[in-house]
C-alpha cells in the first residue's frame, strides 16, 4: 500500500473571488447563490474568461454585501431567460458613515 496525503482529495473550484478582476469590464450571463458558512454570497459567471494564478476562469464568488444585493429576483430571471448584463465592473464607494467599512458595487463599464 502507498501512502497518500490529504492534497490527493482536495477539489479544485470552479470559482475564484471577484476581487481577482475588480475594475475589469465583463458581462454577467448567470449568477447562482454561493453562501459562505452563515454569509449570503453569489457566484457570478462570465461571458469573459480571465486569467487568475496562470488558469482561465469565467466564474467569481463574492459575498460583498452591495453586489449581493444587486441580484435581485427580477435579476435572476432576466439571466435566466438569456439576458446579459454588461459591461459591468466593480467600484470601490468610499463610505459616508464614520465607522462604517468602504464598499464595492456592481456599475456600468
Amino acid at each position: 500500500m502507498g501512502q497518500k496525503s490529504v492534497s490527493d482529495y482536495a477539489t479544485a473550484g470552479d470559482s475564484k473571488s471577484l476581487t481577482a478582476i475588480d475594475g475589469k469590464v465583463f458581462n454577467i450571463v448567470a449568477v447562482e447563490d454561493s453562501n459562505y458558512d452563515e454569509t449570503p454570497g453569489v457566484k457570478i459567471t462570465t461571458k469573459e474568461e480571465f486569467e487568475v494564478d496562470g488558469e482561465k476562469f469565467n466564474k467569481f464568488h463574492t459575498t460583498r454585501h452591495a453586489i449581493t444585493k444587486f441580484f435581485s429576483e427580477a435579476v435572476r430571471n432576466d439571466l435566466k431567460s438569456g439576458e446579459t448584463i454588461g459591461p459591468v465592473k466593480t467600484e470601490k464607494v468610499k463610505a459616508k458613515t464614520r465607522g462604517v467599512n468602504d464598499y464595492y458595487v456592481l456599475v456600468d463599464a
